[in-house]
């Protein structure tokens, strides 16, 4: 299957930010959600299975200058192989203008066994713009083998790196390394960005949850290994206490 989706959003004269342009198509579903404030809330729906193994996905999202938008989603993503082993392919672009906000807090990705996950993320970032993003993968559904996957981050500022990672989740003989991902079930990443951010060095384990805070210029990344999605949404919210609503 082949699926695009794309997303505008828009300052009004009133500052009000609305949906200049909203296309996608199963099994990538926009639908604009009630909200308060001046922003704009819209969930990603997942209105067919998948992603499936073949399938190519590409979802693009531009938050126009002074705009804000809420991205979440109404369910987990359970990717899952086809008979072929081929890979799926999901690639996220964005970008967020000047004062604009984009504020992603996705549900979890699920690696069924014998799946293979080729996922990218670009973003291009306005100097003065703010960017929160949420993601949660989980290897493996209750009592099964996690699939694999790769996972790239490309985020820049006025051109500029702010971010370039790769999560490689391709051999367990690698990544269950004690020095890795261990025994954890769930890896949960939150990027920050914002003007000004000033975020504390923070560290959580060793032990069943291991989380750190890792400070960049004016941007933050929280990573969080753990047992469970509940574990790891406390972990998170302990390490962001006190600093995150600084980018808003």
């Amino acid at each position: 299957m082949r699926a695009e989706a794309a997303l505008t959003i828009r300052r009004a004269p009133d500052g009000r930010s609305t949906v200049a342009t909203a296309r996608s198509r199963p099994p990538l579903t926009l639908r604009r959600t009630r909200s308060s404030g001046p922003g704009v809330e819209v969930c990603l729906v997942g209105t067919a299975a998948g992603p499936l193994g073949g399938d190519e996905l590409g979802l693009t999202v531009a938050v126009e200058a002074g705009a804000s938008l809420r991205l979440r989603s109404t369910s987990a993503q359970l990717v899952l192989p086809d008979r072929a082993h081929r890979p799926a392919n999901l690639r996220v672009r964005a970008s967020v203008g000047a004062g604009a906000v984009l504020d992603v807090e996705l549900e979890p990705t699920v690696l069924a066994e014998g799946c293979l996950l080729a996922a990218t993320t670009e973003v291009d970032l306005a100097p003065d713009a703010v960017l929160r993003w949420r993601e949660v993968t989980v290897l493996g559904r209750h009592a099964e083998q996690a699939g694999r996957a790769v996972q790239r981050w490309r985020v820049r500022r006025d051109g500029r790196p702010v971010l370039r990672t790769t999560t490689s989740l391709l051999d367990p003989a690698s990544y269950r390394s004690p020095a890795l991902a261990g025994r954890a079930r769930v890896l949960a990443t939150v990027l920050v960005a914002a003007p000004g951010l000033t975020a504390p060095q923070r560290v959580l384990g060793p032990g069943a949850v291991w989380g750190a805070v890792h400070v960049l210029p004016e941007a933050a990344l929280v990573s969080v290994l753990a047992a469970d999605t509940v574990a790891a949404q406390a972990a998170l919210a302990e390490l962001t206490e006190g600093w995150l609503d600084q980018a808003a």
